[in-house]
Parts: C-alpha cells; sequence; structure tokens
C-alpha cells in the first residue's frame, strides 16, 4: 500500500511519540508511507528522531500557537493533501488531526481516521478556563463529527471511546488499544537504576506530557504524608502547568523531593522508569482521559513497575486489577502505602506489557488500513 499519514503534531520532533510514529515506523517496512510533517516553530529547536517513513513538508506559514497554525495553513493543506494523494498515487488516508482532516476528504482518497481521545477538549485545553478555549472546543467539535461521519473506517483506543462514535453514527469502528516497545523499555535493576540518577528511597514517577489533563495537584497535595520522592519525567507543551506544580510543591514544602528531569529520550525512558518503586498516571476526571487509555501505563508495565491510576473506567475495563486505582488524596496515600507493602512480580508485570507490543498492534492497524483499500480496488 501507499499511505498517507496525517499525524497530530510535528512527526520528528515533538518530545513526546505517540501511537502513530511506532505503528507507521513498523508498517514502513513493508509498505509506502509518507507522513505530511508538521514542523510547529515551538519544537523546531528539538533534536528530530529517525523515522523510516517519508516526510512531506506541510508547512507554509510556521507559528507558535498549534490551532493558529493549522487554521493559517488550511488552505495549504488544502492543496498539498490533494497534490500529495495525485502525484504519488495513494491508496489510503490514515488521519488524526482536525482541519487537514477536514482538507484530506477532498483528495479522492478513502480515509481512515483515528480517534485517538475526545479531540475537542484535547485542543481546548492548552486555553484552560477561557473563552478562546471554549471556542476552539465547538470549533473542533464540529469539523471532528463531519470528519468522523466521512470516513471510511475508524480507528479508537477503547471500548467506550467505540460507543462513543457508534453513537454518533459512526458505522465501522475497530478498537485498536495503546500499546509499549517492550523491546526497547526494559527492566533494568531497580538500585542500579536509582544510582544512576542519584535518587534515594522510595520513588513515585510520572512519565508524560505537563497539560492541564494530568492531575499532579493530587499527587503533590499527598506528599507531605508520604516519605517518598516524586519523579517527573517530561516536558511542559503549550502551558504553564509544569511552572504551576512547581509553585504548589514549594508551598507545601515540599520541593525538595519532587524532581523534575523535562524531557527525555524515548528510548532512554526504560533507566528512569526502572528507578520507580510505582508508576502514575494522575488524570483529571474529563472525558478525554475517562475513555481513553493512554500509552505511560504500558511503559510502566514493559519496565516491570506498578501502576497506579486515577480511576478511569476504560483503564478498569481494560486491565482490571492487574494495576491499582486512587479516588482522591485520602485513596492516593493509603494505595501508595499499600503498593510499596506489597512484593510486586517484575515478570508477570512485564508479561502483561508485552500483549499490548506495537509489533502486534500493527498488524491490526494494517488490517483495516487494506480493508479501507481494498473496497476503494474493488469498486
Amino acid at each position: 500500500m501507499r499511505i498517507l499519514v496525517i499525524p497530530t503534531t510535528d512527526w520528528i520532533r515533538h518530545p513526546v511519540p505517540n501511537r502513530l510514529n511506532f505503528i507507521f515506523d513498523i508498517l514502513a517496512e513493508e509498505h509506502d508511507v509518507y507522513v505530511l510533517h508538521f514542523g510547529l516553530k515551538r519544537f523546531q529547536s528539538l533534536e528530530a528522531r529517525l523515522t523510516k517513513c517519508n516526510l512531506v513538508d506541510g508547512s507554509w506559514i510556521a507559528i507558535d500557537d498549534p490551532s493558529l497554525y493549522y487554521l493559517l495553513n488550511f488552505p495549504y493543506h488544502l492543496w498539498k493533501i490533494r497534490n500529495i494523494a495525485k502525484s504519488l498515487k495513494i491508496d489510503v488516508i490514515l488521519s488524526t488531526n482536525i482541519l487537514p482532516s477536514f482538507a484530506a476528504n477532498f483528495a479522492g482518497v478513502p480515509v481512515v481516521f483515528d480517534y485517538l481521545d475526545h479531540l475537542e477538549e484535547s485542543a481546548s485545553i492548552y486555553y484552560p478556563g477561557s473563552a478562546l478555549g471554549e471556542i476552539v472546543k465547538q470549533t473542533v467539535s464540529h469539523f471532528t463529527k463531519y470528519n468522523l461521519r466521512h470516513a471510511r473506517s475508524v480507528i479508537t483506543v477503547t471500548k467506550e471511546l467505540s460507543e462513543f462514535l457508534l453513537e454518533l453514527g459512526v458505522k465501522d469502528v475497530t478498537v485498536i488499544p495503546n500499546g509499549v516497545d517492550t523491546k526497547l523499555l526494559r527492566p533494568m535493576p531497580m538500585q542500579e537504576a536509582k544510582n544512576s540518577l542519584a535518587l534515594k528511597g522510595a520513588v513515585l514517577g510520572y512519565v508524560g506530557s505537563l497539560e492541564h489533563w494530568v492531575d499532579l495537584e493530587t499527587v503533590v497535595q499527598a506528599l507531605p504524608s508520604l516519605d517518598v520522592t516524586l519523579l517527573v519525567v517530561g516536558p511542559g507543551l503549550f502551558t504553564d502547568y509544569g511552572s504551576m506544580i512547581k509553585k504548589m510543591a514549594e508551598d507545601l514544602g515540599v520541593a525538595k523531593r519532587v524532581v523534575f528531569t523535562g524531557a527525555v529520550k524515548y528510548s532512554e525512558l526504560s533507566r528512569f522508569i526502572s528507578a520507580m518503586d510505582i508508576g502514575l498516571n494522575p488524570l483529571k476526571m474529563m472525558k478525554k482521559n475517562e475513555y481513553a487509555a493512554g500509552g505511560k501505563v504500558f511503559n510502566y508495565l514493559a519496565c516491570g513497575r506498578p501502576v497506579l491510576s486515577s480511576r478511569m473506567i476504560s483503564l478498569e475495563r481494560l486491565l482490571g486489577d492487574e494495576i491499582y486505582y486512587y479516588d482522591d488524596v485520602e485513596s492516593f496515600i493509603g494505595q501508595v502505602k499499600m503498593v510499596l507493602g506489597t512484593r510486586q512480580d517484575e515478570k508477570k508485570l512485564r508479561m502483561l506489557a508485552e500483549r499490548y507490543d506495537w509489533r502486534a498492534i500493527s498488524q491490526q492497524y494494517e488490517k483495516v488500513l487494506e480493508g479501507a483499500w481494498g473496497e476503494r480496488a474493488s469498486k
């Protein structure tokens, strides 16, 4: 197949790779994969990751703000996607963006849409508590519903999101969960990992972006009642959430027990996760989080570390009692103490992660794309 991917963000410089990066680098071993590359100005100074996909420049106007970037570049994307589809003889388009996906509907090629989470909340969260955020949310909702209803097929990450899509009138929905590269992320001795990072004692760890959909507030509020260090691995992207958490830690007198590393390459995450006694998945109660099961849970499991997560219906249904849950500050404190006092089976946790290896998941993805391509070819 000749596949055009329209990703959510900068393909090679965004500090946190998402599922499409892993899946399509695997599929590029057997197929011709082209990526419409959004060179977001905010990430231009970051080191580029290697990719097996062919990048096609998708930028006309460079600007920091992500919403303005896609809005101002929309005419160019409309022309560019049609041009790529025709000149490269694209068989199928995989998209998970909003305005560029709308443009893809007019390229004359079947579109498969990957509905990663509630996109209207994902877009508006960068403008917390503002009128602009509400405008962005409503606009994104309108375009997303159009894209979903006009896609040949839709992929999503959980049964809960699938049910939501079916209620919208989407007919062809396939659930393909998030996953992990279990060859790259592997356990290493905990004490060795802690020593390499100058960490002592029990360590709670978070890996991921520092944005307002995350609930590190509950974690920091619990620290005065716990004898632990909090290791925060990941960058701030577009908001001041990380600075807010640092200020909260200072106000509570626990700043010396909170370590921020900033962005870390995915290939180096094993050492950081292996230094953790517990991997945290702290999320605010919102549809974006409640119905989507993010990849960080599988990252922790791949390194043999137990997971403590905000109670989210999708995760409970997917992993059940294989991981731990909390509801508020008090239950977080109780669960941390209980998990730290329980002997963990590293091999069992690792085996659980292996069920969700990206190589197996990419095969499911390939079947959906082949179905959309085959349907077109048969007409």
